[in-house]
């Protein structure tokens, strides 16, 4: 289906020129197309992090647009490359686990693996199929090339499943799924979960009730909050929650409700 819009997720940085490269082959065979750089930030090789921030941006992407999230520690291994089709987007991703959690906001309805090589360019480097192969593909598919000429339906795609939170009785035992740039620590918890006066710990850390935003937490107090994507996220006001108690994704979280 023919599209203006390639949005980009990487873990590719902008310090090399690898993102360059990439936007340079897409316009190179669509100078009319528009590039969203969503982030190109991922954690190096962070699979589950890339399906987290493909999951929590697709439904605020233009319908029908394409996505392009590509964190591939597998390079040049035979994987596959899918193409998926939701109810609203396209997108192409390495079958590594990458669109997992897609389906917690919108319905899958079609894959393919993307096999034609004639789509590709000329030259392939086994270390950057992002340039060589997924950059010229997205381009070829927003100038409407058939889906059916990217290469058969595919129906064993990886699945990493989404953590979601274990209730048991007045407790929710869950965890730590993303850390932004600011050192907030995104749990697995929605916003519904939980009760404004729920107690949260994680690790040796307890935390009272739910703050409104960022700003009325105190200076150096460990704040609960709804994020802008709708989980619950830990923060301290002014500095990095994560850095300064040493959180990585996958640690675990434990919530009284107080009904």
């Amino acid at each position: 289906m023919k599209t203006n819009i390639i949005s980009l997720i990487t873990d590719f940085g902008t310090s090399d020129p690898f993102v360059g490269m990439m936007k340079g082959v897409i316009y190179s065979k669509n100078n009319k197309v528009k590039i969203i750089d969503i982030t190109h930030e991922i954690p190096p090789q962070d699979i589950k992090t890339a399906a987290f921030y493909l999951m929590v941006t697709l439904p605020y992407l233009p319908k029908n647009s394409i996505c392009v999230c590509i964190v591939d520690p597998e390079v040049g291994t035979g994987r596959s490359i899918l193409w998926v089709k939701t109810e609203n987007h396209q997108i192409i991703s390495p079958d590594n686990g990458s669109i997992s959690w897609v389906e917690e906001v919108e319905k899958i309805k079609e894959v393919r693996a993307i096999t034609n090589s004639n789509l590709f360019l000329k030259k392939v480097s086994h270390t950057f199929y992002g340039r060589d192969i997924i950059a010229p593909v997205a381009a070829e598919l927003s100038k409407g090339i058939a889906e059916k000429e990217l290469g058969p339906t595919y129906y064993e795609f990886r699945k990493i499943p989404f953590p979601h939170p274990q209730r048991i009785g007045n407790r929710i035992l869950a965890e730590i799924i993303a850390i932004d740039r600011f050192g907030n620590a995104i749990t697995n918890i929605k916003k519904d979960y939980v009760t404004s006066s729920s107690i949260f710990t994680i690790k040796d850390i307890i935390i009272e009730g739910l703050t409104p935003t960022y700003y009325l937490g105190k200076d150096e107090q460990e704040i609960a909050l709804i994020g802008s994507y709708d989980f619950i996220e830990f923060s301290i006001k002014n500095s990095n929650f994560s850095k300064t108690h040493n959180i990585k994704t996958g640690d675990k979280v434990e919530v009284i409700l107080n009904i």
